[in-house]
């Protein structure tokens, strides 16, 4: 069972990284942040393709947490 959760655990990690890297970022970084370079505020309203990734990395980060305590739990 442990060897199951591990591959599971791993096969996800890869995944979440690839789902996370297509996300377009927010903002432009800690300048924009403190004050500097203006624009426009985004108050979350993304919808689309934008919206399911935020979504599919949400239940796949909870994913990835609970079979991090699964593998604590499980002996081997």
């Amino acid at each position: 069972m442990f060897w199951i959760v591990l591959i599971l655990f791993i096969l996800l990690s890869v995944l979440l990284t690839f789902v996370i890297l297509m996300q377009e970022p927010k903002q432009s970084g800690l300048g924009e942040g403190m004050g500097g370079a203006g624009g426009g505020f985004d108050f979350g309203s993304r919808g689309g393709m934008a919206s399911g990734l935020q979504r599919l990395t949400i239940y796949m980060g909870v994913s990835w947490g609970v079979l991090a305590l699964l593998l604590q739990v499980i002996p081997r």
